[in-house]
């Protein structure tokens, strides 16, 4: 039977050679990425970073946002070659990028919440119930790496509203209010919330502020990639 799974891994290895996720080079079975995309893409340096915002402290947020998570860290910059792939991953659908990206957050969620112990991982929920679940598939690949439960069942989205990438900063804080729900309680727990990419941070506030009405002690965020935050910042002062 191994013998047989083997062969089978070398005929889809053959025809579906694994490849780096940035600029496609064929790599051995347990690489994501290239030596050169990895030495180039732009990750967020978690040695000078802000833990309340997720960003860089040279771009720290702080002074013009009260959020209700605890914490928030990010994998990438969303720019360059992480942007690139994270957006084949989640427009193009070619979700076993999920797996490069949930080793990043791990990476990240290791260094910098080594203190804290979760009791549960949840992604932000899509209010596309049967569709592409690229926050929920990179969540769950997370769990599977730190050993700690997923669910998909705590949160919901409730409300259809405009696209967030689509709306200016004040549109995105309004689209986010009562959008999500809690569908149990979640006492006494610390929640590793999941989400693509960190904007103006309104939605894990949202879905934290929901979080926390259901009970949870703590909610600590963790994404793939961080907007940068001068032109927030720029939006907001005016």
């Amino acid at each position: 039977m191994k013998e047989v799974k083997r062969i089978l891994k070398e005929i889809i290895s053959s025809i579906y050679p694994n490849k780096c996720v940035c600029c496609g080079e064929i790599l051995d079975e347990s690489s994501y990425i290239c030596n050169n995309c990895n030495n180039s893409v732009e990750r967020v340096n978690l040695d000078d970073v802000c833990l309340a915002c997720g960003h860089e402290n040279d771009e720290c947020a702080c002074k013009y946002n009260i959020f209700r998570f605890n914490s928030l860290v990010c994998a990438f910059k969303n720019t360059g070659l992480a942007k690139s792939a994270y957006y084949s991953y989640k427009f193009g659908k070619k979700q076993h990028y999920a797996e490069f990206f949930a080793n990043e957050i791990c990476n990240t969620i290791n260094k910098c919440y080594s203190n804290i112990n979760f009791n549960i991982i949840c992604a932000v929920p899509s209010f596309q119930k049967f569709g592409y679940d690229h926050s929920g598939y990179i969540a769950k690949s997370v769990s599977k790496k730190l050993g700690l439960p997923f669910t998909d069942k705590l949160l919901s989205c409730v409300k259809k509203r405009k696209k967030q990438h689509k709306s200016t900063i004040n549109e995105r804080l309004h689209n986010v209010d009562g959008k999500y729900c809690a569908n149990y309680r979640a006492d006494n727990m610390n929640v590793l919330l999941i989400d693509d990419i960190k904007t103006t941070g309104a939605t894990l506030d949202e879905c934290a502020k929901v979080l926390l009405f259901a009970g949870a002690d703590n909610v600590y965020c963790a994404t793939a990639l961080c907007a940068s935050a001068d032109k927030n910042i720029n939006a907001l002062r005016r």
